[in-house]
Parts: C-alpha cells; structure tokens; sequence
C-alpha cells in the first residue's frame, strides 16, 4: 500500500512520493535524527517476505553501501520498520538523463562529458565487486548543479531470483520498451549475455554505457523494433549505424562489441578514451564540432601572478590573489580547474603556456601580474588559449584596495564569460553576464566583507603554504587579527581551524587545547556558512585523524565532494580515510582522481606509493614512490616507504640509503629499524630503534609497528596503548599496517581494533 505524507518509519517521516520501479516505491522522507531530507524505497513484498532472497539483498546492500563517490547516489542504510523492508538513500534534486535525449543528439563534447563521469562511477563499482545491471538514462540523474548521479546501483543483482531460467524470461518479457524489467534490466540496454541469461559482470555494465552513449549522441537507441523480442534480436545480430565523430564512434562501437571479451575490459579504459577525446575536442585537434552545454569542456589553470611590485614581502598578495581566483573558478559550474598545487608548480618559471597546457591538460591558462604600492593596485590579467597561444581576453585593473573584491568578481566574471562564449559556444549576452555574476557571487561565498582581515587572510595563508612550525604560529597571529577585524569571516574561521590542527598534530602546540581550538573554529566557520567546503574538509581531516569518528568524517567528507567536487584535499583525505578502513580499491581510486586533477602534486602518488606497499603491490608502489620524489624531493615518509619498498624487492643496499635520506626524525629510524633487522644486522637495528625510542610518546605508534616488525608482540601492544593514550594519528592505520599483523592472532588485537573504531 503506498506510504501517504506524514507517515512515520522510526526516525523517518514521509514527505511525499517521488516514483516508481522494478525494485519498489521511492519517497521523500525527512531523517528526523539527523534533520537531512533523504530518499527512501520500500522493497516489493515478494523480496521482503522471502527469508532467503531478503538475507542475500542485505548482505549485498552492504557492499553497495561501501561505495563512495560523487557520482554514485549514496545507499545508506536497510531499515525494518513494523514489517516494513526499506532502503534509505541520498535525495538527488534534478532531472534524469533521459529528459537530456534530444532529436538529432547532443552535442559531442557533452556526450563524451556525459560519458566519462558514468564511466568513472562504474569504475569506481567495479572495483569494488558492484555490477549495475540496469544502467539507461532513467537511472541517471543530472542534479541541478549539472552532476552526474547514478541511481540503483546494484540492485538490479539485489533483486535477483536464482534460477537461470527466470533471469532468461525477465530478459525476454514483453514490457515497453520504456519500461523497467522486470527483474534484470531494461530490454535495449542488455547486454547479449543479459539476454541469453548468462553471467553479467563489469563487461555487461560497459555495453549498456555503450548504448546510453549512442542514444546520448544520436537520439535514438542503436537497437530497435515493434516489440522486446525485436529489440532483443537486434542487440544480438546487429550492428547500429556508425557515429561522427569517427573517434566517438571508435569507443561507442567498442562498448557494444557482441563478445564482451572484444569489448574494453574495464570501465577506466573506457574513461581513459573518452578523456582523450575529450583532450582532443579542447585542443580543436578532433574533427568533432564542439557545439555544447556550458557544463561540458572548458578546462582553465591559473598560474600565479607575477609580483610586480618593489617590496618582495607583497608576494603574499600576488600569490593570494591568482589563489582566490583559482578557488572562485574551481566552484563554478562545468569549470574544470587544476589545482593550486599543480598550477604553482610554475612559478618563477619561463614556461610557455603550450607546455603549461599539455603538463596540465587544459585548454586555456590565465596570468597575470599584480603592482602593489600604498594603498593602489594594478592588476593585469589575460586568459590565453593552450592550442595557439593567443589571449582570448586581457584586462587591467588600476584600484584602490578597497575595492580588490570588486576586481576579483570582475575578472572571474570576465573569465566564466570568456570561456563559455570562447569554448563552448554560448551566445555573450546580458543573459550570460547574469548567469556568470550569480555563479560568482554563489562561489563567493565564505570570503571576508574588510579589505585589511582579506590582506591577513592572504598573509596568513602564504605562511601555511610553507609548513613549519614558525610560520604556522604567524599564520595563526594572522588570522586571529583578520577575525578580530571581520567576525564573520568564514573561510578565515575554516582556515584558523586548520591551523589548529597541523600545529597540534604535529608537535608544534598543547594537543588537546589545539584540538578543541581547532574544531571551534570550524564549528564556527559552518555556523556562519553552512555549505562551505573548505570548512567540511577540515572538519572531515579532523573526525579522521584525531576524532577516530570515521563514519562522522565520511558523511563530512563526502559533502564537501558534493560541494566542490574537484577539491583534490577532499579527495585524498576521503581516500586515506577508506583505505585505513580496509578499503583499498575504493582508496585507489580517489587518490587516482586526485592525481589527475592535480598531477604537479606529489601528494597523490605518495598516498598511491603507501596503500600499494600495504597491498604488496610493489611495481606500482616504486613508481608512485619515486613519482613523488621527483615532484617534492623532501616530502616526509616518501623516502621511508619506498626504502621498505625496495627491501621487499630484496634490493638491500638500495633500501638502506633510502632510509638514511629520509627527512624525517621519526621516520627515518622507523625505517632503518625495520630494515636492519629483517636484514638480521642486529647492532644497526638496535641502533636505530634506539633513536626512534628517543622521540619519545610523540613516535608511540611508529615504535609500536617497530616492534610489530621485530615479532616483539607484548612490547607492540605496550607502545599501541600508549599511543592510545597519547592520541597518536598514526593509530587510524594500524588496521592495514603490514608491520602490525604478527599481532592479529592475539587475543588482544580485536578489542583494540573495535576501541578504535575499525572494525566497520
């Protein structure tokens, strides 16, 4: 019976009825613990009445609800209310993708953007054992922001009857084409093995993207007839007519190969090409015409602004200033921006921006140079384009610098105009000027209302750039007198909070102090802007690392991918929160993401480098490894693991001088300590867990796996106590640590794994 509004299941009150499918009813519900609005769909009877069909969907809802990514729509929980079975999901406001099908098609570049955003999320399922089943457009939505968010996945599988002949009869059944099968799928998007009632896997998902690209590109489906049993003998025998571009036509033609042994292998070849594609179409190097949508191709880095001025100390501001920029553009939609860290990778260089572009893979770059003298500024900006060097727009500015916000609205205006009209082929009008200021306002958000608490804002995050403890103290003397100034200012709040948090986890402050200081400050930061995702990345960090509050620190860090989808912090601390957890593939993939998005960072690779050291993994450990080196030669702990890397390799001298050029006071005699003494050089390894052992509590976790290691068992449970005691971060890996495994057997191991969280 359907639920009416107002309706109670537990904690969730009904609002009202949002649709209808193969796997039950859909509503909008308001969580009422949690005060969130959600989805929830009540399973069909004949699933929740059946013991055995009802305990295997819940154990596979498990592993769906392992899945974590933007463009997948988050499964939360199974819930029995009084009898009633019920799924609760994430509420995804917007259209479904088949409202997007138009007569004649798509334009390219917005089929192929299309495309690699559903390749990326069956990627990321994939990896994790979660075929779809069922993928089309209808169980595709676009949200109003313009992203991709798959619907179901899954649960085409939850919903499976055993036996082989009813998955043949449920793929044959005569239903409209429109309609939704009845238990494995939708007739024209099986794939021929669906349909013979053979097994499906990852390969069966790419043939339906297959067929989604077409209808995407041309309007209609590859495969048709009068009736399912004629669509269904299509998907068998023929092939669809060819496609323009012929590369589009390439990759779409690959996916609906018959034997999916001749189809791609993996939904990230898929990406892969279509990113390729992509590359080509910004580059005009494809004979693809690039009529698009605005959310479709313009990618854009910004490198920092030249500092004219006389005083060398106004770096500060030439730095901030293309900085904000940058952020400004990374939060509007269907910019693709690369992050900071990539883009200063050239500064004070005299690279040509072809070479910029091609390191980046952008389209165009925007510099700049700023003049500071007193009170007045000159900037000059142009946005040039990648493919023939030529300025697409240029602009000066002479202000004073109460008016720098001005400035900055102007030219990230002047920009997202530029770029649309430029790249995408949207018409220049007053129409676009409205869309682009209001884009910029809501991106906007967070920033201060005083031009002095700006200046201490950019001062202070200039320092933190450098990561020391002097200039994190000066940083934080900063932004409390930008705050003193402008109370309300939130990024400056989020960005405080920050602070907090590395100088108290790395020794540099009073740890509990710095920690509750730390999370005020965020708290603050979100009171006065609730959807800043600066603030939610921080908040997630911190649930993470010193909380030990990870399924908090989920719910943190997957909004703040919502929010800003290309933030690569976000990206890497929800990856080394699911990798601590035991979630290898899924971590994989998020530092994958983040490295493509960043690729001058060496942050991503050494995150890359450890999970896959853990895994064992250790030709594509040395190479992350040795990435990261060469990207930031003294990043702490890069060193450490590619030494133990190496030593795994039986690669003895090698890992030694490794270690012993590691940066880091810990983890330079955590390493030697290790590798000395599987070496069986005993005096060396004395030696060094000597030194670790005069760090004291602060390396509590470091001796612990030190011990782990040596087989020392009671003496590492000893150390993870303490560790424990002392709030140690690095106890939120002890679960994948390799060095700790020889206390897995022990009686004690699990209680302190559960105490920490880590048994989810």
């Amino acid at each position: 019976m359907p639920l009416i509004a107002g309706t109670r299941l537990g904690s969730y009150e009904v609002v009202g009825p949002l649709g209808a499918g193969g796997m039950g009813e859909v509503y909008r519900a308001r969580d009422t613990r949690l005060g969130r609005e959600v989805a929830i769909k009540v399973l069909p009877a004949e699933v929740a009445s059946h013991p055995d069909r009802l305990a295997r969907f819940e154990r596979e809802a498990r592993t769906v609800a392992g899945l974590n990514h933007p463009n997948i729509v988050v499964l939360h929980s199974v819930e029995d209310v009084g009898g009633t079975r019920f799924l609760t999901m994430e509420l995804v406001e917007g259209q479904s993708l088949d409202h997007q099908v138009t007569p004649g098609g798509l334009p390219v570049a917005r089929v192929v953007e299309l495309g690699i955003a559903l390749a990326d999320a069956l990627s990321a399922a994939h990896e994790k054992g979660v075929v779809h089943r069922d993928l089309k457009p209808a169980n595709v939505m676009l949200t109003r922001e313009g992203r991709v968010k798959v619907l179901d996945f899954g649960l085409a599988k939850l919903a499976e009857n055993s036996s082989s002949a009813d998955y043949t009869q449920a793929a044959t059944m005569t239903t409209p084409l429109s309609g939704v099968g009845q238990v494995l799928g939708t007739v024209p998007y099986m794939a021929p093995e669906q349909i013979r009632g053979e097994t499906a896997d990852a390969r069966t998902d790419i043939f339906a993207l297959g067929v989604v690209l077409y209808e995407l590109a041309s309007g209609k489906r590859p495969f048709a007839g009068a009736t399912s049993a004629d669509v269904t003998s299509a998907i068998l025998r023929d092939m669809p007519a060819h496609l323009a571009p012929v590369d589009l036509d390439r990759i779409v033609t690959r996916c609906l190969e018959k034997n999916p042994r001749e189809r791609y292998q993996s939904a990230l070849d898929v990406m892969n090409d279509l990113r390729a594609l992509r590359r080509a179409l910004d580059q005009g190097t494809s004979g693809a015409q690039q009529k698009t949508a605005p959310e479709a191709t313009a990618s854009i880095a910004v490198l920092p602004f030249v500092n004219r001025s006389a005083n060398a100390d106004d770096e500060y501001f030439s730095d901030g200033l293309a900085d904000e920029l940058l952020n400004a553009l990374a939060k509007i939609k269907g910019l693709r921006v690369t992050a900071r860290s990539s883009a200063f990778h050239f500064k004070g260089k005299d690279t040509r921006v072809s070479e910029v572009g091609q390191a980046l893979d952008v389209a165009t770059v925007l510099e700049g140079s700023v003049r500071k003298a007193g009170n007045r500024v000159r900037i000059s900006v142009q946005l040039v384009s990648v493919a023939n060097g030529s300025p697409l727009w240029s602009e000066s500015y002479d202000r004073t610098l109460d008016d720098i916000f001005a400035v900055q609205d102007d030219i990230t205006q002047s920009v997202v105009k530029e770029l649309r009209a430029t790249l995408l082929g949207e018409e220049a009008d007053s129409e676009a000027s409205g869309r682009a200021k209001a884009d910029v306002a809501k991106a906007a958000k967070g920033r201060a209302a005083d031009p002095e608490a700006h200046r201490l804002y950019l001062q202070a995050r200039h320092l933190l750039e450098r990561l020391n403890r002097q200039d994190t103290v000066r940083a934080i003397e900063y932004l409390d007198q930008a705050l003193k100034i402008d109370p309300e200012f939130a990024l400056a709040w989020a960005t405080l909070g920050g602070a907090y948090a590395t100088e108290s986890g790395r020794g540099w402050g009073p740890k509990v102090e710095g920690l509750a200081r730390a999370r005020q400050s965020i708290q603050r930061a979100l009171e006065l802007e609730p959807d800043l995702a600066e603030a939610y990345v921080e908040l997630g960090w911190l649930q993470t690392t010193y909380d030990w509050n990870f399924r908090d620190a989920a719910v943190s860090l997957v909004h703040a991918l919502e929010l800003a989808p290309g933030s690569t912090t976000a990206l890497r601390r929800a990856g080394v929160l699911v990798g601590n957890l035991g979630r290898a593939e899924e971590a994989i993939g998020l530092y994958r993401r983040a490295a493509e998005q960043d690729p001058l960072s060496a942050s991503a690779h050494s995150n890359l480098g450890s999970i896959f050291l853990e895994l064992g993994r250790l030709e594509e450990a040395e190479v992350a490894l040795r990435k990261a080196l060469e990207l930031a030669p003294q990043r702490i702990n890069s060193r450490a693991n590619l030494a133990l890397v190496l030593l795994a390799q039986s690669k003895n001298e090698e890992a030694i001088a490794e270690a012993q050029r590691e940066p880091h006071e810990a983890f330079r005699p955590w390493s030697l300590a290790i590798i000395h003494h599987a070496l069986g050089h005993d005096a060396e390894a004395e030696l060094a867990l000597h030194d670790l052992l005069a760090l004291g509590p602060e390396a509590a976790f470091q001796i612990a796996e030190v011990y782990g290691a040596r087989g020392e068992i009671d003496t590492a449970f000893e150390w993870l106590e303490r560790a424990l005691v002392e709030r140690d971060p690095g106890l939120v890996e002890m679960k994948i640590s390799v060095h700790l495994r020889s206390l897995h057997g022990d009686p004690r191991w699990q209680p302190l794994v559960k105490k920490m969280g880590l048994d989810g």
